[in-house]
């Protein structure tokens, strides 16, 4: 069974050879959606060479990076990207659930479906990129970290050592995929600092009350429209994007906008998103009642009403959130809900 399974692991990774030659530009992720396969497995297939298998410690192995220094973070999901430059130097844990606030990175982490790890050296334009990367029971990312120039080098090849598997073996067996969502509803836990409960409900991916009601909606172009204003106010919001493993949010303002192809990205010095416009079916506006105020926000969802960003205001528990943002929305709401 090993000597077919390495045979089948051979296969796969000729047959990405073939179509990197084809697509020298292809992401992997791309790359294992054409050849029928998650992006694990099709990573997988490089251990021995330019990935490392890595060990099933993610608690102790999150502790680590903030050795690193400056550290770019990666969560996304099938339609929007979200990149942080900053530190993982304040992690907190809570039995599978890893809270990291630090500077400019804020990372909600359901460890607890995380299935394999790797370590992953690719040739870009720029010289050899390093990472650390985590996926899910399904083969998916869950969540990624790139190092940056101004990152060690020497403590990321130490870290790899410490925690690199015995087994690197290019195949990797996946567990029967449960479609549950692993984030659960982690705001009824009572030792989960208010403001991530307050964030959980704002990510739009928890099912407890109370109810995040939809008032309105906005039209795709306007969403654009918006994001400019946003610029030009150099407006403090809230953006949240999430999957079934990993939260990742960006707190202020935003300045720089980009439309590449289908891609609708903001691109400033430390926070890059990156939205499928072609693949958003609608941008709801939305009320959230939390504490003694009511949130307004921005959910951005597929064709499967599944929430694939969030949008808020800057919020103070004191005085609630922004009027400037609230008064934004109001205004270029285009219909009733349907």
């Amino acid at each position: 069974m090993i000597r077919q399974n390495e045979s089948i692991a051979e296969t796969l990774k000729q047959a990405w050879q073939e179509l990197r030659a084809d697509h020298p530009h292809m992401r992997i992720r791309d790359a294992a959606a054409t050849l029928g396969v998650s992006e694990a497995e099709l990573l997988a297939t490089g251990c021995g060479n330019r990935i490392t298998r890595l060990r099933e410690n993610w608690p102790m192995l999150l502790d680590a990076v903030g050795s690193l220094g400056p550290v770019m973070a990666l969560t996304r999901n099938d339609v929007a990207v979200h990149e942080k430059t900053g530190l993982y130097d304040k992690v907190h844990h809570y039995g599978n659930v890893i809270l990291i606030s630090g500077h400019n990175i804020e990372l909600c982490l359901s460890t607890g479906v995380w299935h394999s790890g790797f370590a992953a050296t690719e040739d870009t334009q720029h010289g050899p990129r390093h990472s650390l990367q985590f996926f899910g029971t399904d083969g998916e990312a869950a969540h990624k970290i790139y190092l940056t120039e101004q990152s060690d080098a020497g403590l990321y090849r130490r870290l790899v050592d410490t925690f690199r598997a015995d087994d690197q073996s290019p195949t990797l067996d996946l567990p029967p995929f449960k479609t549950e969502p692993a984030l659960g509803d982690l705001r009824q836990r009572d030792d989960l600092p208010e403001y991530w409960k307050c964030l959980l409900l704002c990510s739009g991916r928890t099912e407890s009350e109370p109810d995040i009601h939809t008032i309105g909606r906005i039209a795709l172009p306007l969403f654009r429209e918006l994001l400019a204003q946003l610029t030009q106010l150099m407006l403090p919001i809230q953006i949240l994007v999430g999957n079934r493993a990993a939260i990742q949010l960006h707190d202020g303002p935003i300045q720089n906008l980009r439309i590449t192809g289908p891609w609708f990205n903001v691109l400033d010095q430390r926070f890059n998103l990156h939205l499928n416009e072609m693949a958003i079916a609608s941008a709801d506006i939305v009320t959230v009642a939390y504490r003694q105020h009511n949130l307004t926000g921005l959910l951005l969802r597929d064709q499967s009403h599944g929430t694939v960003a969030s949008l808020f205001g800057s919020y103070d528990q004191a005085e609630g959130e922004s009027a400037v943002w609230r008064d934004l929305i109001s205004a270029m709401s285009m219909t009733d809900p349907v």
